[in-house]
Formats: structure tokens, C-alpha cells, sequence
């Protein structure tokens, strides 16, 4: 197909799209919307085009991208939300193990009546004390509470 053959289907195709009806609606919220197909019910059909937008296409550009920022912005903080408060959970939980650990080693050291450590030393009675204040201690600081409740 040449050229001059093209020229009058595109100018056709031109006015078919130009001669389409233009129908304005207002929503619920009170915004006037402009379109080519009307809505299930309350638009008018329009002749005059739609108001031209007041800013330029660099500042339509300009808003978009700052509106990604913005959302690329929470987007990452909520991921940093969600990886602080499970490294939160993951360190609660660690702590939990640590208290129920110390908790079971207290109450295994005062229920026996002799202990000996991984090495196979027998405490004596001052170092079954001093231990015992150790595990209290580690007690209070992991578990956040009294040694032994």
C-alpha cells in the first residue's frame, strides 16, 4: 500500500475518534469526571471537550514521581517495620530460652544435694552458693523477674 493511500484511512480514523460521544458524571464525592462511556447512571452527554488540566506535563510528571517516592518511601519502612519487629520476636524469644534454661539449673542446683559442673568438679558449698546468686542473677536479668517465681 503507498502513502497516498494511507493518508485518507488515517484522517477517517481521526474523525471517527473525534466525532465520539463525551459524557460528565459527578461521583459521590462530588468530583466531576469526564469519559467516552457513561456510567450505570447520572451522566450527560456533553459537546464542549473537558477542561484543559492547569499544569504543564513536566509538573503532571513531576507530581507522579513524587508521588512514587512517597510510596517507595513507606514501602520500605513498612519492610524495615516488619524486619525490626521480627528480630525483636526472634531476640524475645531467645531471651525466653535463656530465662527457661537459667530457671531449670537453679531449680536443678536446689533440689540436688550434691553438683557437679560439665567438667566433672563437685561444687563445694560457698561455690554451690556463689552459683546459685549467678543463676539468680541471670534470672533477674533475662527473665525480668525474681529468681525462682
Amino acid at each position: 500500500m503507498n502513502r497516498t493511500h494511507l493518508l485518507p484511512l488515517v484522517l477517517l480514523l481521526l474523525a471517527g475518534v473525534a466525532r465520539a460521544d463525551i459524557y460528565r458524571w459527578t461521583d459521590a464525592e462530588g468530583r466531576v469526571h469526564y469519559g467516552d462511556r457513561p456510567p450505570a447512571s447520572g451522566a450527560e452527554k456533553i459537546v464542549e471537550p473537558p477542561p484543559p488540566s492547569p499544569l504543564s506535563p513536566d509538573e503532571v510528571n513531576a507530581q507522579l514521581e513524587a508521588i512514587r517516592a512517597k510510596r517507595q518511601a513507606a514501602a520500605e519502612e513498612a519492610a524495615r517495620a516488619r524486619e525490626e519487629k521480627a528480630k525483636a520476636e526472634a531476640e524475645r524469644k531467645q531471651r525466653a530460652q535463656e530465662c527457661a534454661a537459667a530457671q531449670r539449673q537453679l531449680d536443678a542446683m536446689r533440689s540436688a544435694q550434691r553438683i557437679r559442673d560439665a567438667d566433672g568438679h563437685w561444687y563445694t558449698g560457698d561455690e554451690r552458693i556463689q552459683k546459685e546468686r549467678e543463676l539468680e542473677a541471670a534470672i533477674r536479668k533475662r527473665c525480668g523477674g525474681i529468681a525462682g517465681q
